[in-house]
C-alpha cells in the first residue's frame, strides 16, 4: 500500500497522459486512504501515517502555488529524514526507538522482563541503543539520496529510483540487524527483540525415607 502501489498509480497516471504534479498526487493517495480506513477502523491515526499525509498536502499546495512537481519529489525524503532524526533522538534517551518497538512486540509478564533487562543490563542498554543508530542512519540515508535524486533527476526517474533505493536500504539494515541479534545472543545470552526466560528456582532433591 506504502511502496509498491504509489509507484504503480504514478505510472499508470503518466501513462494515461497526466502531467507529472497531477501523477504524484494521485501516488499519494493509497497511503492517505489507509490512514483514513485505519483511523476509522480503530479509532486513532499513527503519528507516521499522519506526518506523511500532512507532508503530502503541504507539498500539494505548494505545488498548486508554484512548486512544481520536483516539491511533491522531495516529501518521502522530507520523511526519511525526519524518522532518521527522530530514530536518532532517542538513542540515547530512556527510551530509545528500538527498545520501544521490542516492546510493543509483547505483552503482560514479557513487558516487564524485557523493562527489568533495561534497569540491570549495560549489554543490552547497549545493543539496543546501536540498533537505534543503525536504523536512524539507515532513514538519513535514504533520504538524503531521495533528496539528492529529487533535485537532480529527470522527475519521472526519481520515483522507481527511491523505491528501488529504501527497499534496498532497508534489506541491508534488516541483515545487519538479525546479524547483529544473533551475535548478541550468543554472546550474553540475551535477546534484543524477545523475552528473557523465566528464571526457574532450583529444584531441590528429594529425600526418600527408607523404612
Amino acid at each position: 500500500m506504502d511502496i509498491l502501489l504509489p509507484l504503480l498509480v504514478y505510472y499508470a497516471a503518466r501513462a494515461l497522459g497526466a502531467d507529472q504534479g497531477p501523477a504524484l498526487l494521485l501516488s499519494g493517495a493509497p497511503p492517505a486512504l489507509r490512514l483514513f480506513t485505519g483511523a476509522v477502523r480503530h479509532r486513532r491515526v499513527d503519528g507516521v501515517d499522519l506526518f506523511l499525509t500532512v507532508l503530502l498536502v503541504a507539498a500539494a499546495l505548494v505545488s498548486l502555488i508554484g512548486g512544481g512537481p520536483r516539491v511533491l519529489l522531495f516529501k518521502n525524503a522530507a520523511l526519511s529524514l525526519a524518522v532518521g532524526a527522530w530514530a536518532l533522538g532517542t538513542a540515547f534517551t530512556r527510551r530509545p526507538l528500538a527498545f520501544q518497538l521490542g516492546q510493543r512486540m509483547h505483552r503482560g509478564e514479557a513487558v516487564r522482563a524485557r523493562a527489568g533487562l533495561w534497569q540491570d543490563s549495560a549489554p543490552f542498554r547497549r545493543g539496543q541503543r546501536a540498533l537505534t543508530l543503525l536504523w536512524g542512519a539507515e532513514q538519513f540515508l535514504d533520504g538524503g539520496v531521495g533528496a539528492l535524486a529529487a533535485a537532480t533527476l529527470p522527475p519521472d526517474t526519481v520515483p522507481l529510483l527511491d523505491r528501488v533505493v529504501s527497499l534496498t536500504l532497508l534489506t541491508l539494515a534488516a541483515a545487519v540487524t538479525a546479524g547483529y541479534a544473533r551475535r548478541f545472543r550468543i554472546r550474553h545470552a540475551l535477546p534484543l527483540f524477545g523475552a528473557p526466560a523465566p528464571a526457574t528456582a532450583p529444584r531441590t532433591p528429594r529425600v526418600s525415607s527408607t523404612s
